[in-house]
């Protein structure tokens, strides 16, 4: 059998603030304070809120399927995965594990594609470029950056 197209990238980005603060973001529920245009439907976590094997869907941009996430690792503080499936067509896996250091935490973000058909392997082809996800990382450092920002003007 014939190996499907696979893309992997891997990206760091450091944002001021303590671990947990920022761990606690990647949840899909938090996502809708700081990614724009973030909507998701939850179809089953028993906290209401990230954890392992929880299951939502979101709508996919490119007028496809709806994506299906499942929450595959969760470990509060170090580490959390999804697996977002495009019916149809692709597989992708999210990995981020963050670390605190000094005043900042570092998030290692890691994106794996896998098509599930040609035109899974087409769309990989034409819209997961290692620019594109640089550019999507570097943009969650400057959202989540903002808003936790934000954050300590309302507080004062």
């Amino acid at each position: 059998m014939k190996n499907s197209l696979r893309k992997e990238y891997i990206h760091k980005i450091d944002i001021r603030g303590d671990n947990m603060t920022i761990f606690k973001l990647f949840c899909p529920i938090a996502e809708k304070d700081w990614v724009p245009g973030w909507e998701c439907n939850m179809l089953y976590s028993e906290s209401g809120i990230a954890e392992k094997n929880c299951v939502f869907t979101t709508k996919h941009q490119a007028n496809m399927t709806d994506d299906i996430w499942l929450c595959s690792i969760y470990n509060p503080g170090v580490e959390v995965e999804y697996v977002r499936t495009t019916p149809e067509y692709f597989v992708t896996v999210i990995n981020i594990k963050t670390l605190h250091l000094n005043d900042v935490t570092e998030c290692t973000v890691k994106y794996t594609h896998t098509a599930l058909t040609e035109g899974g392997a087409i769309f990989i082809e034409n819209h997961f470029t290692e620019e594109m996800f640089i550019k999507q990382i570097v943009s969650w450092q400057d959202e989540i950056s903002a808003y936790l920002k934000s954050q300590i003007v309302e507080c004062i």
